[in-house]
């Protein structure tokens, strides 16, 4: 996998810096959550100098980890690929996700209390599962936005924006737009590309704005 993203890094025109294995308290998590605990990583990419300002660079990220989540979660060619997921990649913002209790959080995740982390603005959202069963892929990663409420038409609402694709245009992601859009081994000819979605149950998700 990590071959695979350096790959497409490069390929943006970017540079992988090094990696970081995120630290991780599991001491307060239940028989349920260890047993599909994640393991995760943090890695750093370095911003090319012909991007002209951190909005483009920001654009860039996205185009990365759109092609990394279709190239190696969605195409069915990489080992362990399933396991595959991006909660963040961002010049300003860090994700925390997991499927946790609100007092959970900070234990779990050693560096929300690290004196290092300087945060203009935290975001936390906490809520129980009501008609699906917890999960840590279920928790919102709010890379964008926030909402209170369910999203029981996931399906449709992916569907549409799967129809409505061939309609997408930006004049800042420009030709990128064809390149994160693609389709995958494990979707139909008709569904070629995801979009960013919400599922239908959170447990737990932090955010926290970078100076």
């Amino acid at each position: 996998m990590r071959k695979d993203f350096f790959r497409i890094v490069t390929e943006e025109g970017q540079q992988v810096l090094g990696w970081r294995t995120v630290p991780t308290n599991n001491s307060s998590l239940g028989a349920t959550a260890k047993a599909s605990e994640p393991f995760m990583r943090q890695v750093f990419i370095g911003r090319s100098a012909k991007l002209a300002d951190d909005l483009a660079f920001e654009r860039k990220l996205y185009v990365i980890r759109k092609r990394a989540e279709h190239a190696i979660r969605y195409s069915g060619k990489v080992k362990g690929g399933d396991f595959f997921y991006i909660s963040s990649l961002s010049y300003k913002t860090v994700v925390y996700k997991g499927m946790l209790l609100t007092e959970q959080l900070a234990q779990y995740y050693p560096d929300l209390s690290h004196p290092a982390m300087v945060s203009a603005l935290a975001l936390v959202h906490s809520r129980f599962s009501t008609n699906t069963f917890p999960s840590w892929n279920r928790s919102h990663p709010y890379r964008y936005m926030a909402h209170n409420g369910e999203i029981n038409t996931l399906r449709g609402n992916i569907n549409w924006m799967h129809a409505r694709q061939a309609m997408f245009e930006s004049d800042l992601f420009g030709d990128d737009i064809k390149r994160f859009c693609r389709s995958s081994a494990r979707m139909a000819a008709t569904r070629p590309c995801s979009t960013i979605a919400w599922s239908c149950s959170c447990w737990q998700a932090a955010r926290c704005l970078t100076r």
